[in-house]
């Protein structure tokens, strides 16, 4: 029987190691992204959203202890929640329902009302001064959790972050004198708390999150805090 020979490499334009099978598929850098994926990327953060509607529609409230990061704006207050729930709270922060609904209209039954089913919170309205004292009457046995920045720092972001939102640049000194007033009243409220209820943490220690993991008896490997939402300069 006479075999048939192979074509030659060179009249293929391939070397003889370069010979390409009928069965070999193109690299995976150059397939096309599936349609399936762009469906799950499209998908997948409104399943969360769902879930987490679901959860909040059937979760019964609970008038018990919690945990309030009473942090001013722009001192870290999302990657504070951020590392709460990654301890396993449920978290709520800032929402235009709670914060323009139900407290600018006074609805204080209705926020308790959202706050009861809750573990934690961060942002406003739970850090402002009025509300304070509600929550630690209502909610016996709650932690509190203040988060301090140094001034500088913090005028710098809440100078860039008030732009971003608004287009205009703030007051940076009447800002500053709510900061300072808010700080006052905090330090003051607090002064005699034990230490197993209020606690002062900073975003930036390297050793921040593990001192909030055990202010809360959470074990934890991470010592530093998650960084979420920092603000971008405008200036060039």
């Amino acid at each position: 029987m006479i075999k048939e020979r192979e074509p030659k490499a060179s009249l293929l334009n391939l070397s003889p190691n370069q010979k390409q099978s009928p069965s070999s598929k193109p690299s995976a850098s150059r397939r096309r992204p599936s349609p399936s994926n762009k469906l799950t990327k499209f998908i997948m953060p409104r399943r969360s959203a769902l879930v987490r509607a679901l959860q909040l529609y059937f979760r019964k409230p609970r008038y018990t202890g919690k945990i309030f990061c009473i942090g001013f704006n722009k001192t870290g207050t999302t990657s504070l929640g951020k590392g709460l729930e990654e301890l396993g709270y449920f978290h709520s922060t800032y929402t235009n329902k709670v914060w323009l609904d139900y407290y600018k209209n006074n609805k204080i039954v209705k926020l308790l009302e959202h706050t009861a089913k809750f573990d934690s919170t961060d942002d406003l309205p739970w850090l402002k001064e009025d509300m304070i004292p509600i929550l630690d009457k209502v909610f016996l046995g709650s932690k509190f959790i203040y988060l301090e920045r140094d001034e500088a720092s913090w005028k710098r972001s809440i100078y860039n972050w008030s732009y971003q939102r608004t287009g205009k640049y703030p007051d940076i000194e009447q800002e500053l004198a709510k900061f300072r007033a808010h700080r006052a009243f905090v330090l003051t409220y607090f002064k005699d708390r034990p230490s197993d209820q209020f606690i002062i943490l900073n975003i930036s220690d390297p050793e921040g999150f593990a001192k909030l993991a055990k202010f809360l008896g959470k074990t934890t490997s991470r010592k530093a805090f998650p960084h979420y939402n920092a603000t971008t300069s405008n200036r060039s």
